[in-house]
C-alpha cells in the first residue's frame, strides 16, 4: 500500500511558493499543515537566525 502523500499540490501550488519565499526573506518562519485522513503534519522553514 502507498504511503498518503498530503502535501504532493504543494509542488505545483506557485501562489503558495512566493507566500514561502515572502515569509523566508523577510526574516520570518513558514509554516504550513498538510492533512491526510487522520494525520495533520505541521512543517516549518525559518532562514537562519530568525527568531519568529
Amino acid at each position: 500500500m502507498a504511503y498518503p502523500q498530503p502535501g504532493r499540490y504543494w509542488l505545483q501550488d506557485e501562489t503558495e511558493h512566493e507566500r514561502a519565499l515572502v515569509y523566508l526573506t523577510t526574516g520570518t518562519a513558514y509554516q504550513r499543515t498538510l492533512h491526510d485522513e487522520n494525520t495533520p503534519y505541521v512543517l516549518v522553514a525559518h532562514p537562519p537566525g530568525a527568531t519568529s
